[in-house]
């Protein structure tokens, strides 16, 4: 810990992994929606006068209720877009670092902030090139932020859990990661992580075997360290396909929870409130 230490309630935490918005602070927390609509949009559902400047994109209660309307003219997770430089919605053309700055605007509103210390929480397979970019579009909201993969905050949502090892699911629109946290009395550490696709069934035509393919991943992330197969691990498992592997990870006899979406949040609110 460096510098002077900050008030909890300082620190807003926000989660943007598993193509969803999640906000925590110490006082309250809740689940929001990431999806993101021009103005323009916006403006010929209810008859609103477009922003000062011209079109811009929006994440909102409005985009939420335009992502029902017109789905084709919003776009539901901004960050698949992170290794792009613009994109187009609903013909307007976005700078991507706009659209990343968008859902962590929205949860700086829920919070009534304008000036707050904020740790996101991104996808675990993130490198440093894209969570560069995610950390640049939140200063652009003018405050301090912090990126943290998603996996570190998961391995400590449940107050049950004990074991050492900690595999960690997160299950997004296009992709599950799977990342392997130690917990030792110095912290937390992201030892290891891999990546399932998830396959297009009517472009490639092919069955649906991406939860047999995760459990692969997990058997393989705990064969790579020969430490969690003493049977101190436990699998927890967030997002679109969590309750389907937690089935598969009973049959397997593997000691798994599903982990829900405000927790991971709500423990960075805490892990890192301070530092």
């Amino acid at each position: 810990m460096t510098g002077s230490v900050r008030a909890a309630d300082t620190v807003l935490a926000v989660d943007l992994s598993c193509s969803g918005l999640a906000v925590a602070s110490a006082s309250a927390s809740a689940v929001l929606d990431p999806v993101v609509a021009p103005a323009s949009v916006l403006a010929g559902m209810d008859g609103s006068s477009l922003p000062p400047g011209g079109d811009r994109i929006e994440c909102s209660e409005r985009s939420e209720a335009a992502a029902a309307r017109v789905p084709d003219h919003c776009l539901a997770d901004p960050l698949e877009h992170v290794h792009r430089n613009r994109v187009d919605v609903a013909g307007l053309s976005v700078p991507v670092r706009e659209l990343l700055a968008a859902p962590v605007a929205r949860a700086l509103r829920w919070a009534s902030a304008t000036e707050r210390e904020v740790v996101v929480l991104a996808p675990s397979d993130w490198g440093r090139s894209r969570t560069s970019r995610l950390t640049a579009a939140v200063g652009d909201l003018g405050v301090d932020a912090r990126v943290v993969r998603a996996a570190l905050a998961t391995a400590e949502a449940l107050p049950s859990s004990a074991s050492r090892w900690a595999v960690c699911v997160e299950s997004c629109r296009t992709r599950t990661t799977v990342g392997l946290v130690e917990r030792t009395r110095a912290g937390l550490t992201l030892v290891d992580r891999a990546v399932v696709h998830r396959r297009d069934i009517t472009r490639d035509g092919l069955g649906d075997d991406e939860v047999a393919r995760i459990l692969g991943v997990i058997a393989d992330l705990r064969r790579s360290r020969r430490e969690t197969a003493a049977g101190s691990t436990e699998v927890l498992v967030r997002g679109r396909l969590a309750e389907r592997v937690v089935d598969a990870c009973d049959r397997a006899r593997l000691l798994s929870f599903v982990v829900p979406p405000i927790s991971p949040v709500e423990a960075a609110s805490r892990l890192y409130a301070g530092l």
